[in-house]
């Protein structure tokens, strides 16, 4: 199905997908895309990761793991994937779309490019939709984004410094 692109094109309520890293990805798709999952339903993702690239040749929804993430927790999972989102809509280095979400210590470290000049694209997620988003990071220069409430933007070095991801206080 084109619409849901990822190792799992869809995935639904109760499903928990854990400990799973994805290398070397190349997945290419049209309406929601991710390495992982093109959409999520109440899904749990924890402690998994993706590298590679992830492409959308349309323009809906990308990210570098999940493409549209709704009432979902994700925790302890990155992205270290490039992303070309296109002219897409919602385009993001970890999750394209977030809804309703609890995000907790995850990560983007990939590059992206997106043509279209929309505000639904960030280095960690194209758009947040009412998601809570805890001690959460992208490299701010390997994806050009500069983003406001969707994750924390760091320095390639200060995503190389342990410091950055523990609570030192």
């Amino acid at each position: 199905n084109e619409e849901y692109v990822g190792l799992f094109g869809a995935t639904y309520t109760g499903v928990t997908i854990k400990n799973l890293s994805l290398t070397n990805v190349n997945i290419t798709g049209s309406k929601n895309v991710g390495s992982l999952a093109g959409y999520s339903n109440a899904t749990t993702i924890d402690n998994c990761s993706a590298s590679g690239n992830v492409v959308s040749n349309n323009e809906r929804t990308v990210g570098g793991l999940i493409g549209y993430f709704w009432c979902c927790d994700i925790r302890n999972s990155y992205s270290t994937a490039s992303v070309d989102g296109g002219s897409g809509l919602f385009i993001g280095g970890l999750v394209g779309y977030l809804g309703l979400t609890t995000m907790l210590n995850s990560y983007s470290t990939g590059s992206m490019v997106a043509t279209s000049n929309t505000s639904y694209q960030g280095g960690l997620i194209g758009r947040n939709y009412q998601s809570t988003i805890t001690d959460s990071f992208y490299n701010k220069e390997t994806s050009l984004q500069t983003d406001t409430g969707k994750g924390t933007g760091k320095t390639t070095a200060e995503m190389k410094t342990l410091a950055t991801f523990t609570n030192t206080a």
